[in-house]
């Protein structure tokens, strides 16, 4: 995700890198042998007068090929940008079932982009994205991920501990059985699998001069939703803490925004027993600690939203006897509101220069914009969650918010959009390890209700 995100490493571009053991590829529309769980997350048949005859039966007898490919993915991982493989492994399904497949824009070069029924106008954007985490993935699992990728030049363990393996799968499953339906779909659909949601990997922003345009804002940038006439973008992230098969979907603000800070401190170094020869560092970033809380204590109306300023890292002094002369402080900020987000962004730098100030030092800040809030269309959202189910799937309204981000911002800015959660929890599973765990573990069966959503979210009025 997602976005439960922010450590430099998650928040911030990361990048992708394939094991280089990961051989034996299977062919991607001929993977079976996956056990099929007894429960699917959906209701009983006689509720789903609304869905296709042909979709219960279609989604049952692809279940075991979406579990295999999910399994797949997961032994397959690469970090964001870098997801070469992945993207070769995502086209070619597309192409075996008779998709038009697009690979790459200008800013997104591992992004597929699919596009059914072209010419039938009013498309549908679906999204799932591509990456994975740098972490050491200790599941146990048959199928865990060994791969390893560079960060920022460094070599890391990668896995998928978002799940987007799963976000793969299901719309791999879900755009197949739509291209066997095609001509029962009266409009484009575009499938769109997007790269680097947990940032890019290859360069370290606070490197960089200009910020890098990359995941979902690349591909707004270069005109996805334009050049395809994308009217409405769908898109669905498995979530542990929730029961497998169920969807929840909020109206309006749905997820929050993101944001990152480094400020340096510079005082004058001098010796311990002198501190009247310097100007501490370390006092004054352990106050600017203190005075950042302020900012959302006292500055924000806490009526309209919320707010959040974390320092995660601080950093100061080399040994005890030295008052030390430099300091830095990083962090991440984050909002439901965008008013709130943009004071948030302004003051951070003006509390940092003027306590600097107070104690004789400098600031310096650097603040990297990453996401914004992402934004259920309410209206969209309503008609979703009648529609889902309609179709006989547990969905519901929700004012849920866990607290992450998510790049499928950038496209709910531009047209509506919908966000929803799957719960992943298998039944009888009570405080799971949450998604960006090391020991994040998905329930196989809630796949089927990510498949139906999708061609119910395309199929809807």
């Amino acid at each position: 995700m997602f976005k439960l995100k922010f450590y430099r490493y998650v928040l911030l571009p990361l990048s992708l890198a394939l094991l280089t053991a990961c051989t034996a590829v299977p062919a991607p529309d001929s993977l079976s042998g996956a056990t099929v769980a007894a429960h699917s997350g959906a209701t009983p048949a006689a509720k789903m007068s609304a869905a296709p005859a042909w979709l219960q039966d279609a989604v049952e007898a692809e279940y075991a090929n979406t579990v295999a490919l999910r399994h797949y993915l997961h032994q397959h991982p690469e970090l964001g940008n870098q997801e070469y493989a992945t993207a070769q492994y995502i086209a070619d399904f597309l192409s075996a079932q008779g998709i038009e497949v697009v690979k790459g824009t200008p800013h997104a070069p591992t992004a597929v982009i699919g596009i059914l029924n072209p010419g039938k106008g009013h498309a549908v954007g679906l999204r799932a994205d591509i990456d994975a985490l740098p972490i050491k993935e200790n599941t146990g699992l048959a199928y865990a991920s060994n791969a390893q990728g560079t960060l920022f030049g460094k070599t890391t363990a990668v896995s998928h501990m978002c799940g987007h393996d799963a976000h793969m799968a299901m719309l791999l499953s879900a755009a197949k059985i739509m291209a066997q339906h095609r001509s029962e779909i009266d409009r484009t659909v575009v499938f769109v699998f997007q790269p680097a949601e947990e940032g890019d990997s290859i360069d370290d922003p606070y490197t960089l001069n200009t910020q890098k345009l990359s995941g979902a804002n690349a591909l707004v940038q270069d005109g996805l939703l334009k050049r395809y006439g994308i009217e409405r973008m769908f898109g669905i992230h498995v979530m542990a803490r929730q029961p497998s098969g169920k969807l929840l979907i909020a109206k309006g603000p749905t997820l929050n925004s993101v944001d990152a800070f480094l400020i340096k401190i510079e005082g004058v170094q001098a010796h311990g027993a002198m501190p009247w020869s310097g100007v501490d560092a370390a006092l004054t970033a352990s106050s600017l600690v203190l005075n950042l809380q302020q900012i959302v204590a006292r500055n924000i109306d806490l009526t309209q939203g919320m707010g959040v300023i974390t320092v995660g890292r601080l950093q100061a002094g080399e040994t005890s006897n030295v008052m030390t002369g430099h300091a830095e402080l990083e962090g991440t900020i984050r909002s439901n509101n965008a008013d709130i987000r943009k004071l948030l962004l302004q003051r951070i730098p003006q509390v940092a220069d003027g306590t600097a100030t107070a104690y004789g030092a400098k600031a310096y800040s650097r603040i990297i914009e990453i996401y914004p809030v992402t934004y259920n269309d309410p209206d969209l959202a309503a008609a979703t969650v009648r529609s889902l189910q309609s179709w006989g799937l547990n969905a519901v309204e929700s004012t849920w918010n866990p607290g992450a981000s998510e790049d499928f911002s950038f496209f709910a800015q531009q047209v509506p959009g919908v966000f929803m959660f799957l719960g992943v929890d298998a039944p009888g599973v009570h405080q799971a390890a949450n998604n960006h765990s090391d020991k994040f573990v998905i329930d196989d069966a809630a796949l089927k209700a990510g498949v139906r959503a999708h061609i119910a979210a395309v199929m809807q009025d």
